[in-house]
């Protein structure tokens, strides 16, 4: 059985807090207005969520009034059951996921009865201004990236925004098959054209990051689709791909990504030509 558990809620900014949701080491963040509270994403299961709301209430002294699910991956939207009678928002690709077998499974392995789970009951495709008890927060979407639904959580009044999995600093991102690669860097750019030096950005998974982190990021993933592209166009197989490159990421970050990458570019109707020998 799964152990599902919640870290305290540590202030980052004003009226801004940040839990880690565990086993999964998903941040959880909370904005607090002066008439109720915004949860960004909701952990593993409807028991976590339900324990991160009361958790988020009890430190923002009002109740929690909206939450926002920033992508469809099982650490992110499980637990937004827990949070009945709450407004919820997420992007519109995000309600077909709960119907695909890769959701069951996730349910599954983790013990969650996939009956319980919840798609957020407002969606949107661009963007969406959301009422934090009185406080302004912009919910974006910018392009197929780490899914085809990721949102970015911006506050205004602190220059903190939340990331979801677009960003990582616990580890390298992860370039799971329902990501975007191509497309990813361009999703960053949208973070990089809304941020400053003294914005805070949250990922994911790890401590806060800033514009510059977020830059160098971004620089390594475009790197990873070049590198692939290149080795792609001197005829290597995937299985030979790893070798013939200098990659941006670790060993094992890499070798899981290359198949995704090949795959996408296959799609697209790029795969590696046979070279000829020289003679």
């Amino acid at each position: 059985m799964t152990q599902f558990r919640v870290g305290p809620f540590e202030p980052i900014a004003e009226g801004i807090y940040l839990a880690v949701a565990e086993p999964a080491g998903v941040n959880v963040g909370l904005v607090v207005g002066p008439e109720g509270a915004l949860v960004i994403d909701t952990g593993s299961s409807p028991e976590q969520g339900a324990a991160i709301r009361a958790a988020a209430e009890a430190v923002a002294g009002v109740p929690v009034t909206a939450v926002v699910v920033t992508h469809w991956h099982y650490d992110h939207l499980f637990g937004l059951a827990g949070f009945t009678g709450v407004a919820s928002f997420g992007h519109e690709n995000l309600t077909a996921w709960l119907s695909r077998p890769e959701a069951h499974h996730d349910a599954a392995e983790l013990g969650v009865d996939p009956t319980s789970l919840v798609a957020p009951n407002t969606t949107f495709a661009l963007a969406k201004v959301i009422d934090a008890g009185g406080r302004r927060v912009e919910a974006l979407h910018f392009g197929p990236a780490h899914t085809d639904g990721d949102v970015v959580v911006f506050v205004p009044d602190a220059g903190v925004v939340f990331v979801g999995d677009l960003l990582e600093s616990a580890d390298d991102p992860s370039f799971g098959p329902d990501c975007h690669l191509r497309d990813w860097p361009v999703a960053l750019d949208g973070i990089l054209g809304m941020t400053r030096a003294e914005s805070v950005i949250i990922p994911g998974h790890g401590p806060a990051m800033d514009r510059m982190d977020a830059f160098d990021q971004r620089s390594r993933i475009s790197a990873l689709y070049g590198q692939v592209e290149f080795v792609i166009n001197q005829g290597k197989l995937v299985d030979d791909a790893y070798e013939a490159a200098e990659w941006p990421f670790t060993e094992a970050t890499v070798r899981t990504a290359l198949p995704v990458a090949y795959a996408q570019f296959a799609a697209a109707g790029v795969t590696p030509k046979r070279q000829l020998p020289l003679v």
